[in-house]
C-alpha cells in the first residue's frame, strides 16, 4: 500500500514537473523571438518627435468653388510668415546634424489579450491552429536593457521617469537633461500552434495628445522571425 502511494506521489510530481518545464519553454521560446524581433519593430514605429513638427503657415490658402482647400500660395507669405519658416527649417537643419541618442519611455511588461489575439492572428493567417491550453501568466517583464538597437533610439524604463499619473501628456511637459522622443509599449506574441506565425500590438505616443498604434504579423523565414505585415489601427 505504501509503496502504490509513493509511485502515484512520484507520477504526480512527475506531471507538475513536465508541466511546469512546457510553460517555461514556451516563455523562453516567446521571450527569444520577441528578442529577436525587438530592433526591428523599434525601428518600424519610433520616431524623433523633433521631426513630427509640421511647418509653419507659409502664404494664403486657396479654395475652390465648393470651399475645399486646393493648396497654399507660398508667393503671398508675409513677412512674419518667412520668418517663421526660416526658424523653422534652421531648427530642422540642427536636428539633423544632432548625434545625440533619442530616449523613449518603454514599459517592459508585456500584457496578452489572447482571445483578441487568436482572432486577429486567425484573419490574417485563417488556415493556422491554436493550442486549447489555456496560458496562466498574463504578462512578463521583457529584459530589453541588453538589446542592441539599429539606430540611436534608446530606451529608458518608463518607471524611472516622474510619476504623472494616467495622463502621458505631462511626460512630455517635463524638461530633460536628454533628448526624449515618446512612450512606446508593446504586447505580449500570440503564436499558431506550430510557431511559425505569430501576432502582437504595439503603439506610440510622441507627444501626449499624437500617437500611433498597429497591429504587427511576424512569421519564420529561413530561420529567422520577420515582420510579415504592420497595420495601423489607430491614430490620435
Amino acid at each position: 500500500m505504501e509503496k502504490n502511494i509513493k509511485i502515484t506521489l512520484l507520477f504526480i510530481v512527475a506531471i507538475i514537473t513536465s508541466s511546469c518545464e512546457k510553460k517555461a519553454t514556451e516563455m523562453d521560446f516567446e521571450k527569444s523571438v520577441m528578442t529577436e524581433i525587438f530592433p526591428s519593430l523599434v525601428d518600424s514605429i519610433c520616431v524623433d518627435s523633433r521631426k513630427e513638427i509640421p511647418p509653419p503657415k507659409f502664404g494664403e490658402n486657396v479654395y475652390d468653388q465648393s470651399g475645399h482647400f486646393v493648396r497654399e500660395d507660398s508667393t503671398k507669405a508675409t513677412k512674419e510668415q518667412i520668418i517663421k519658416y526660416r526658424e523653422w527649417q534652421k531648427e530642422n537643419e540642427k536636428v539633423a546634424k544632432d548625434t545625440s541618442s533619442v530616449i523613449i519611455a518603454f514599459d517592459p511588461f508585456l500584457k496578452k489579450n489572447k482571445t483578441e489575439q487568436i482572432r486577429i492572428l486567425k484573419s490574417y493567417y485563417p488556415n493556422v491552429e491554436f493550442s486549447q491550453e489555456q496560458e496562466e501568466v498574463d504578462e512578463y517583464r521583457f529584459d530589453f536593457e541588453k538589446i542592441k538597437l539599429n539606430n540611436k533610439f534608446k530606451l529608458k524604463n518608463i518607471s524611472e521617469f516622474p510619476k504623472v499619473g494616467d495622463k502621458r501628456m505631462l511626460l512630455f511637459e517635463i524638461k530633460y537633461p536628454f533628448v526624449f522622443s515618446g512612450n512606446l509599449f508593446f504586447s505580449r506574441i500570440q503564436f499558431d500552434k506550430q510557431k511559425k506565425v505569430g501576432v502582437l500590438e504595439g503603439g506610440f505616443d510622441f507627444c501626449g495628445r499624437c500617437g500611433s498604434f498597429y497591429i504587427f504579423y511576424i512569421k519564420k523565414v529561413s530561420n529567422r522571425w520577420v515582420i510579415d505585415k504592420m497595420i495601423l489601427t489607430s491614430v490620435s
